[in-house]
């Protein structure tokens, strides 16, 4: 077990992107990562060795956040690991956009909410269950479940859900002095959303966006440290969106 921790944070989906740019950025705020990954360990092993080269403590655990014994183990593997946990960011989803509700398959349907709701909804009882009195629960949604367009039927209402779990779950862990919070990125310069879009359908984003470009996973990451460190503290039960003031 690792010793002398101040803080844990596990964080769901970290191996690229969003929670990548998340693990790295809390990494270098003394807090220890615990980084979990789907499938090939190669990219999540290839964080763990930056913050471990930057002097920093990470170590990565598999577990399919789509399913609820995973879910458990996870979580009980990270406190053998590291003897508790302090903040929990629910990051992991996936995408499957430009699709009208029309043309929506039950296989589609079911793939996403299972990953996007369902894993989301037991990733948070779990953080519940298992955060330290005083600490963070941070969801990531996306801005497009509050600026839907066609061809989200499936995407944005799978992260709508974590507006409203956030909500009910500030409430019933106040008493605990646990703060829990939700992140709605828009449009990010991610892995995932170089697959669901073509280079010529970013550039556009970015050019219609208030700012002149698409947001990077570093702008998001700063977010979330803002949130999980002591600046944060009287933030609870909120949504903070991180979209450069776009409306997409």
């Amino acid at each position: 077990m690792t010793t002398s921790i101040k803080k844990v944070a596990l964080i769901t989906g970290a191996a690229t992107g969003i929670g990548r740019a998340i693990a790295i950025r809390l990494a270098k705020d003394g807090i220890a990562i615990a980084i979990n990954y789907i499938g090939d360990p190669t990219l999540a092993n290839e964080v763990v060795k930056e913050i471990r080269d930057a002097d920093g403590t990470a170590v990565a655990f598999e577990a399919n956040v789509g399913a609820v014994p995973e879910i458990i183990n996870l979580f009980d593997q990270v406190i053998n690991e590291f003897g508790g946990i302090d903040i929990v960011v629910a990051n992991a989803g996936i995408a499957k956009m430009g699709i009208p509700i029309a043309e929506v398959t039950e296989e589609d349907f079911d793939r996403i909410n299972a990953v996007n709701y369902k894993g989301t909804y037991f990733v948070l009882q779990q953080a519940a269950k298992h955060v330290r009195n005083g600490g963070r629960i941070i969801q990531i949604s996306s801005s497009s479940s509050l600026y839907p367009a066609a061809g989200l039927g499936i995407y944005a209402p799978s992260k709508a859900a974590g507006k409203v779990l956030t909500e009910i779950l500030a409430q019933e862990l106040g008493t605990r002095q646990i703060s829990v919070n939700s992140v709605f990125p828009g449009p990010t310069r991610t892995p995932l959303m170089e697959k669901e879009a073509s280079k010529e359908e970013l550039e556009r984003i970015g050019q219609s966006m208030n700012l002149g470009r698409m947001g990077e996973p570093e702008d998001i990451a700063g977010v979330v440290a803002f949130l999980a460190g002591p600046e944060g503290s009287w933030v609870n039960g909120q949504q903070i969106i991180a979209n450069g003031g776009g409306r997409i």
